[in-house]
């Protein structure tokens, strides 16, 4: 451990960023001019980094230099090192002040119907300073906007319950059927899975994780659904529901503001549950700063009321729903 120790103190920070300087623009001379320093002293700090780890970073070439097999496998390492360095000198600045800075976040579309105005409205008296860019984005442009650092935050949805790195599960939905509200498919607060074989269901586009999970159900179980129309649109998807006779499966916090119209119900499908997970996650290449703290605390908060508000609603409307059948088959036999 101690020797670990000694050689991570004579690490010098400029070294490193000479050496990724040059590995980025293959040129001593161009490295030197990002730097802002002179081209010997630029090599010199990459020479005192190779005599420190015992090889060469470089081959020189008369076009330029080329990493060696060292330079390749310890790029991304210093990459990281100086991210961390930056993220580190920030928080530091900052530790007396109030957040600020841009924090890019992406949300679902779902998130416009309320928790959006919440966040944006918390954040706006809580941390005055912090500028907010939001995008609306379906959940794989999510997953690889952060995987390529593109983004600060974002929340998607996934089929599968383990947490991605760097996320955090908010919470779990089953999945829902929708039609009109005189199908007798949704006469019950529940439909088995196996009610729906054959059925004629609107579907997102591939990939979806709604698709991803009532394929993979579905194929398990030898069922058909007859999926033979395909929409990426929320709205359009409710039409065709309400004007064509067809069914969708989605999620409750999807349609749950649009049952109050009357013409649409749903049922939470069952035997087995379909079930989707809701996470926030924060960017691959994320450099960790007070300002994207408070947005994340806040984001996490604002979307847990609302699977809450969500949550009781759907509770009331099962009971309601249940009732109001009782009650329309006991006239039917009186």
């Amino acid at each position: 451990m101690k020797l670990v120790v000694r050689a991570a103190d004579e690490l010098k920070m400029e070294n490193v960023s000479a050496f990724v300087a040059t590995a980025e623009s293959g040129s001593f001379s161009q490295a030197a001019v990002m730097r802002g320093c002179s081209q010997s002293m630029l090599s010199r700090r990459v020479l005192e980094l190779e005599e420190l780890l015992g090889g060469r970073l470089f081959n020189r070439t008369g076009r330029g230099v080329l990493l060696t097999e060292l330079g390749v496998a310890l790029l991304p390492v210093a990459q990281g090192l100086l991210d961390g360095a930056s993220g580190f000198l920030e928080l530091a600045s900052s530790t007396n002040e109030q957040p600020s800075g841009t924090v890019e976040i992406a949300l679902p579309r779902w998130a416009a119907e309320g928790p959006v105005a919440t966040l944006v409205n918390r954040i706006s008296v809580q941390f005055p300073r912090i500028h907010l860019v939001i995008h609306e984005s379906y959940s794989r442009d999510v997953m690889d906007r952060l995987a390529a650092g593109k983004l600060d935050i974002g929340v998607f949805n996934s089929h599968h319950a383990e947490p991605p790195a760097q996320a955090q599960r908010l919470f779990s939905s089953d999945l829902v059927l929708l039609g009109r509200r005189e199908s007798p498919l949704l006469r019950d607060p529940t439909v088995p899975l196996t009610a729906l074989n054959g059925l004629s269901i609107v579907m997102p586009p591939s990939p979806n994780p709604v698709e991803a999970v009532v394929r993979e159900r579905t194929r398990d179980m030898q069922l058909e659904l007859r999926a033979e129309l395909e929409i990426n649109s929320g709205a359009m998807i409710r039409e065709v529901v309400r004007r064509c006779g067809r069914y969708a499966i989605t999620q409750v916090h999807r349609i749950e503001d649009y049952l109050d119209e009357g013409d649409l119900a749903i049922s939470r499908i069952v035997e087995p549950a379909l079930t989707l997970h809701t996470f926030c996650a924060t960017g691959a290449k994320h450099r960790i700063n007070r300002a994207s703290l408070a947005v994340e605390r806040c984001l996490v908060s604002v979307l847990g009321e609302h699977f809450v508000r969500l949550q009781q609603a759907a509770q009331m409307r099962e009971a309601h729903w249940a009732q109001a059948w009782q009650t329309a088959a006991r006239a039917v036999h009186s």
